[in-house]
């Protein structure tokens, strides 16, 4: 026997015969892995089949794929690894080929290393003005929240007290021990049980005449617009929820068209007053004020400062924010024409504010440029003192109301997190969230105070439109284009309510006020589908359908006080005004009573 010959020269592979064997390789391993595929076993489910392939690190879907293709696709996957799998392990194959594997562990059986998702967090230093935001936020949603959660506690031991046993009541942790056998405030008080199952029931009754008011509604008047279609809608309120101060205030209905203008209506007031002598008295939707040119192509979304109580300023009444497909939104202030002429009444298409004095003047006061793409939504924080528009340029941005100008917008924040166009968007009513929609179906929900993503909703099948929470503070309202309205639960971040209430895209929800005679307790919504419905927060039922609109019905929204009245724009260039003619503040007046202004002021700015 011949020795080995130690002269032998072993020569390296070239890199494209490396490439050629390792291809050749993953082509026997393809062919096995069809072979083994009908055996391998996948979920069925469309969700466990979109988790699985997070899992081994593959898209969710390509293109043009069903999602029988998905399964098949995934089926092969699971395939590949276990052909692979098994050839490691019989030693016919060296090292790691490109095969998808799953991302739970960091090393395999036989030392196979598997890489691991990594997951990385970014922060943005934060200026001094939106730390300052941020603080002053913190501090007014603390004050609201405080008195809306013992609002919520008082209704619901007077709910158990009312509604259950003694007994019963000992399992919400009601006990005769924690307030003394002769305390005031003591379950088995028999004045403190009356004081409160008196107050549940006065709230009870006054659900009932609301329901009632609403069910009896009817079209009370309409007004045609604009010449160019109605494309928004908005009313005014009163932060405070106090009927008192809401009766003492000024009722505008704002609305914004495809013309680029804003005009203000008379939302209920007579808002009369001694004009060279005379004395005359508007009618509902009779215009207030106009201003024909605010921008210059279609506005998209339109909404009114609430009125702060605390603050006496006379010189101007309220303000009006707009966004528009131009790319900017503006803020125009809403003041008193001294000059105004009240004789004549005044025809909208003829229009024109040089020749017709209008009671109330409407002018620009800021001009917010920065959004790379058509805006969407605007929306003021409950405190007045900022405001946040949506874009198709996939962000989100607050602005600050007060120093701002027409040179330019002060910019507070500019927010990014959704992969498609930001639509919707809504504050909380304590002022500490704020919850934005795309047109992925995706709703997100922002700490202002923090600046991070409290949580996040995924369940519509398409674009989400709108967005609006409740007065109660815990629950958010979202709709779009699936004509669902979908309720969410914020405490416990799933939803608790789907309600099939269109057949065509949703344009808008608003919630009822939470004054004492509205105290949220109906939800309404408008549509493509040529109507507007009102819900009960109670139980989600339809109360009525509101007709009288030709077209589609671009925005709703509803009236402070205790008159319940709800306004609607169309495409058919109408605004429309629902009521039943009844005046229930006698009725309601009792029903809770709200703190006094100063007192609820200075609580929430309290620093």
């Amino acid at each position: 026997m011949s020795a080995p010959n130690k002269n032998v020269e072993y020569l390296e592979l070239t890199k494209d015969s490396l490439v050629a064997q390792q291809s050749h390789r993953f082509l026997l391993l393809d062919i096995e892995a069809r072979k083994r595929a009908a055996t391998v076993d996948v979920p069925t489910l469309p969700n466990d089949v979109r988790d699985t392939l997070r899992t081994w690190g593959e898209p969710i879907r390509l293109f043009g794929e069903d999602l029988a293709a998905i399964r098949d696709r995934l089926r092969m996957v699971m395939a590949r690894w276990e052909v692979w799998r098994e050839q490691q392990e019989q030693g016919l194959v060296e090292g790691q080929m490109q095969v998808p594997m799953p991302m739970q562990t960091v090393s395999g059986e036989g030392g196979v290393a598997v890489s691991e998702e990594i997951t990385e967090i970014t922060y943005t230093h934060a200026s001094p003005e939106l730390i300052n935001a941020r603080k002053l936020m913190c501090d007014y949603s603390l004050g609201r929240s405080r008195y809306r959660l013992e609002m919520e506690r008082q209704r619901r031991t007077g709910m158990v007290r009312w509604t259950r046993s003694k007994k019963r009541a000992r399992l919400f942790n009601i006990d005769k021990e924690e307030d003394g056998d002769d305390s005031t405030g003591s379950l088995y008080n028999e004045a403190s049980l009356k004081e409160e199952s008196s107050l549940v029931k006065k709230l009870d009754d006054n659900c009932e005449k609301i329901y009632k008011s609403i069910r009896n509604q009817a079209l009370e008047g309409s007004q045609y617009g604009d010449v160019r279609p109605l494309s928004a809608v908005c009313t005014s309120s009163v932060s405070t929820g106090n009927d008192a101060t809401v009766g003492k205030m000024p009722k505008f209905i704002a609305t914004g068209g495809w013309s680029g203008g804003i005009k203000i209506w008379n939302g209920g007031d007579d808002h009369g007053g001694s004009q060279n002598g005379t004395t005359s008295e508007a009618a509902p939707l009779d215009l207030l004020g106009a201003k024909n040119i605010v921008h210059e192509d279609r506005i998209m979304g339109i909404a009114m400062k609430s009125y702060i109580t605390s603050i006496t300023s006379t010189e101007s009444l309220t303000m009006v924010a707009s966004a528009s497909i131009d790319l900017s939104a503006k803020l125009c202030t809403i003041k008193l024409n001294e000059e105004a002429n009240t004789g004549d009444s005044m025809e909208v298409e003829n229009l024109n504010t040089k020749d017709n004095k209008l009671r109330y003047n409407i002018e620009e006061c800021a001009h917010l440029k920065g959004h790379a793409a058509r805006l969407s939504s605007v929306a003021f924080h409950p405190t007045g003192k900022y405001v946040a528009t949506t874009s198709f340029d996939h962000t989100w941005r607050l602005w600050d109301v007060e120093t701002s100008s027409m040179a330019g917008g002060k910019e507070l924040l500019l927010q990014d997190g959704h992969a498609r166009e930001v639509y919707g968007v809504g504050f909380h009513p304590d002022g500490s969230l704020v919850a934005t929609t795309d047109f992925g179906g995706v709703v997100q929900c922002w700490d202002l105070r923090t600046g991070k993503s409290a949580c996040h909703f995924l369940g519509h099948a398409k674009r989400v439109i709108c967005s609006e929470f409740s007065p109660n503070g815990y629950q958010l309202a979202t709709a779009g284009d699936d004509g669902t309205i979908k309720i969410w639960d914020l405490r416990r971040r799933r939803p608790s309510a789907s309600i099939p209430a269109h057949t065509n895209l949703i344009t808008q929800l608003k919630f009822a006020h939470s004054s004492s005679s509205q105290n949220g307790e109906f939800l309404t919504s408008s549509s493509f589908d040529g109507t507007g419905k009102i819900w009960s927060t109670r139980d989600w039922k339809l109360l009525t359908s509101l007709q009288g609109h030709e077209g589609k019905v671009m925005g709703i929204d509803v009236l402070d006080g205790p008159r319940c009245g709800v306004v609607t724009c169309g495409f058919d260039k109408t605004l429309n005004f629902g009521n039943d003619g009844t005046d229930m503040s006698s009725a309601l007046e009792e029903a809770t009573r709200a703190p006094p202004t100063d007192t609820f002021y200075n609580a929430n700015h309290d620093t």
